[in-house]
């Protein structure tokens, strides 16, 4: 049986475990939690989760978000070679169940082939899949200022090219990193997932910081492949 690592850390254990088990649940795999021992060095506590992560029945990690980069779980999901969930210290509402999950994807194949698997996973368990993508003035589709079949066909194009496995397109003229916290309050998503490459320089992963330090829902981080 797969599992899906719940990460709890001394004193703020509790939305770590409600969600993993939201998770393993739309899954159907075991939750099995990990206990951190106070004093726990970050590295020391990173090496641990890693470890875990890598064994073949875990299929995904649950840990708490911070700010600070040293911190134990960008220390994680910056080596992790599978999804990783990221949880808020204010979830904004309870994550009961898994039943709506956010996609914004940038157009390129690598952010898709990233969620890909998930998304056919999830979409397959019945979850509602919201599709989201941004454009700025540079990106625009030619279709923005025309009809809305034409709207309608470039839509149903891309989310076949995209998305291949379903799900509904949301699109937004911005920043992806303004926008993804506002579409998922307004879709009542339940988690946020976003492919990502892994690399926390600065003016990198700006999408990936915003989400989830501000949009207030437990973030799925799927690394890039290879």
């Amino acid at each position: 049986m797969t599992q899906v690592l719940a990460v709890a850390e001394p004193g703020g254990g509790a939305p770590v475990v409600e969600v993993g088990s939201a998770l393993a649940e739309v899954l159907r795999a075991d939750l099995r939690t990990l206990s951190a021992t106070r004093g726990q060095l970050a590295a020391h506590r990173a090496s641990e989760v890693l470890a875990e992560l890598d064994t073949v029945d875990v299929v995904a990690a649950v840990l708490a978000a911070g700010p600070d980069e040293d911190a134990v779980c960008w220390r994680v999901v910056r080596r992790a070679r599978k999804p990783v969930v990221l949880v808020p210290p204010d979830l904004g509402r309870p994550v009961a169940a898994v039943s709506r999950v956010l996609v914004p994807l940038d157009g390129t194949p690598a952010s898709a082939e990233a969620v890909a698997d998930l998304v056919a996973l999830l979409a397959g368990a019945g979850v509602d899949i919201v599709v989201l993508h941004v454009f700025d003035a540079t990106t625009a589709p030619m279709f923005w200022d025309q009809a809305a079949h034409t709207q309608q066909a470039w839509s149903a194009q891309f989310l076949s090219r995209h998305a291949p496995a379903g799900g509904r397109l949301e699109l937004r003229s911005g920043t992806p990193g303004e926008l993804v916290g506002s579409v998922a309050e307004a879709e009542q998503a339940d988690l946020i997932a976003l492919g990502w490459s892994q690399h926390l320089e600065p003016g990198r992963a700006l999408t990936v910081r915003r989400s989830v330090l501000e949009a207030g829902r437990p973030v799925l981080l799927v690394p890039l492949k290879n």
